[in-house]
């Protein structure tokens, strides 16, 4: 019965994982379109990243309040010996927050789709090579396949930029830091934002490039702009929980090999508004979609085997 158990609690915190992943992969590939329906002009990226973080503390407080946790922020933030950890880790995932909507409102869309193709190769690979984790002959396949899409789309975009290494090394070194200094997942994106707030706030405070934007919110919408903000940091705030969450429950690997769901979700989304692909990129959007479905094959497979040894446990014990 002990085995059936341990069994029984793997497949459901794999479960548990592989949702809070595929949810926090829809939500953000909902972010794009909602941070285009604020009137953009070159200051708008960086003050809608600013908005973001100070929206997002204004609710993980709310709802840290709510469930009576601020006892355990105070207690986490209170331990001073792991502030240096604490603010490279807050750094790190900044810069994320910053660029995953600088981007889209400064016309690097591309580049960021780029570093987020090859996200999930740099997450297998430490997933494989760091913590020694094992792959499955599809896993592996789905990897080379994935991973020859990536070459391609490289190829075509003539090089790297800063953009892609930012977001393809940036997000490995985080989830590593945060495996290595584990804390709640509310809290730890609690943190981070808190870290980030005293920037925010003081581009805020000297910034005045977007006040004809924030009218023109309220012409268009009919609305206060504090209202678009507010969306803006839910949008921002509760796929982020759910990605740490699912950081938390799977193996590295399958953790990166599920981000590539993001990624082709932004592309359906870019469909919906508009948005064609050129005859050479198709290549790369087919490859990862493949990818994907061997990975979906092999999670099924998986799962009849976990769901067959748990039936002969129970049949033998």
């Amino acid at each position: 019965m002990a085995a059936v158990a341990l069994v029984s609690s793997h497949s459901s915190r794999l479960y548990f994982g592989l949702a809070c992943s595929a949810i926090a992969s829809c939500m953000f590939a909902f972010l794009p379109w909602y941070i285009h329906q604020f009137p953009l002009n070159e200051n708008s990226g960086n003050w809608l990243a600013a908005q973001r973080i100070l929206w997002s503390c204004l609710l993980m407080f709310v709802g840290l309040a709510g469930f009576k946790q601020l006892p355990l922020l105070v207690k986490h933030m209170s331990n001073w010996r792991a502030w240096p950890c604490l603010m490279v880790a807050a750094i790190l995932v900044g810069l994320q927050f910053w660029l995953f909507i600088w981007a889209p409102a400064n016309g690097q869309t591309l580049p960021v789709a780029l570093g987020y193709f090859s996200l999930p190769l740099v997450l297998v690979l430490v997933g494989r090579f760091v913590y020694k984790e094992r792959l499955t002959s599809l896993q592996w396949i789905s990897v080379a396949v994935a991973a020859a899409g990536v070459v391609y789309a490289y190829l075509m975009a003539d090089g790297l930029s800063w953009i892609v290494l930012l977001v393809a090394l940036g997000y490995p070194l985080y989830f590593m830091l945060r495996r290595k200094y584990p804390l709640p997942s509310h809290i730890a994106f609690t943190i981070d934002n808190l870290m980030l707030l005293p920037v925010a706030v003081a581009y805020l405070v000297m910034s005045d490039g977007v006040s004809v934007a924030q009218s023109q919110v309220v012409t268009l919408y009919n609305t206060a702009p504090w209202l678009y903000y507010l969306g803006l940091g839910i949008a921002g705030t509760i796929p982020m929980l759910l990605f740490l969450l699912a950081s938390n429950y799977l193996p590295l690997s399958l953790f990166g090999l599920m981000g590539y769901l993001e990624p082709v979700l932004v592309f359906c989304v870019g469909w919906l508004l508009g948005e064609r692909l050129s005859p050479e990129q198709w290549p790369t959007y087919m490859l990862i979609i493949f990818a994907l479905m061997l990975l979906a094959i092999d999670g099924l497979r998986r799962g009849v085997r976990q769901a067959a040894s748990s039936k002969t446990h129970q049949e033998t014990s």
